[in-house]
């Protein structure tokens, strides 16, 4: 993402952080449902993001296209994600739809539930890596929306917070061709990213112990100076030792990693 696409995101970020009230909910389906639309009508999507309009014309369009009876601050953010600058016109759709689950994440962060929703995204989205078979019915293109929406939900069940089920089923619903298993991550570090903390996950072949994974976590801290979580995954393909990955960065210190490294020195 461009570094005026990534202001812009961080703009309607801000204002979905700040939200409050009873209709934050809505404001938050308001929201997807505007991507939702955007993303399929292409025309529409190249006026709302059109450089040669002013600002306040893409802005005026939105509110008689959406509603001008629609929750003010939803329509406040709508308004801003129209009149921003973006590198590309799928990106107004990509950030009006983390907008909505930031939104979700703010209400859910004022209930005291926000841990459990992230950890929650998080190990669906493992769930969905390690599952050939799932990630098949998701990218179905025979499956509709409403049926991918449904798997996610029969597939949780009670068990799964009421706001995670909300943003996983329109994930589910919305994958527009991406990654099964890196887009429900990156919602995931979404959550993690409300309380400006990073998400680390950890590949390891035996699970780390309590003293480990705090000595772990407060050198990552020192590197990143911010608070990290620690997503744990186990696969015994890496043999010993742990890879870390944070965003962009990996940091491989498996036996298996030393092994590739070693082979592709012999090859060199």
């Amino acid at each position: 993402m461009s570094t005026t696409s990534s202001n812009s995101l961080n703009s309607l970020l801000k204002m979905a952080d700040a939200l409050t009230g009873a209709k934050v909910l809505e404001v938050s389906r308001v929201l997807l449902s505007a991507a939702n639309v955007i993303d399929k009508e292409i025309a529409l999507r190249n006026l709302l993001t059109d450089g040669g309009r002013s600002p306040s014309a893409r802005s005026k369009l939105a509110t008689e296209l959406f509603g001008a009876e629609l929750p003010k601050e939803a329509l406040a953010i709508l308004g801003q994600a129209v009149e921003s600058r973006w590198a590309f016109a799928s990106e107004l759709v990509d950030a009006l739809e983390k907008a909505g689950y930031r939104a979700i994440f703010a209400l859910a962060e004022s209930e005291s539930v926000l841990d459990r929703v992230e950890d929650e995204i998080f190990k669906f989205a493992r769930v969905v890596a390690q599952n050939g078979q799932l990630q098949m019915a998701l990218t179905n293109p025979a499956q509709s929306s409403t049926a991918k929406a449904g798997l996610v939900k029969n597939l949780l069940g009670n068990n799964a917070h009421p706001y995670t089920l909300e943003v996983l089923s329109h994930v589910a619903s919305n994958l527009r061709g991406r990654r099964t298993d890196r887009v429900f991550e990156e919602v995931a570090d979404l959550a993690a990213a409300r309380r400006e903390r990073l998400r680390a996950k950890l590949r390891v072949a035996i699970g780390l112990d309590d003293a480990q994974r705090t000595r772990l976590s407060n050198a990552l801290t020192k590197i990143y100076n911010k608070p990290i979580h620690l997503d744990e995954v186990i696969d015994t393909t890496v043999m010993g030792g742990i890879e870390v990955r944070i965003a962009d960065d990996v940091i491989d210190g498996t036996i298996a990693g030393r092994l590739r490294q070693a082979r592709h020195r012999v090859a060199g």
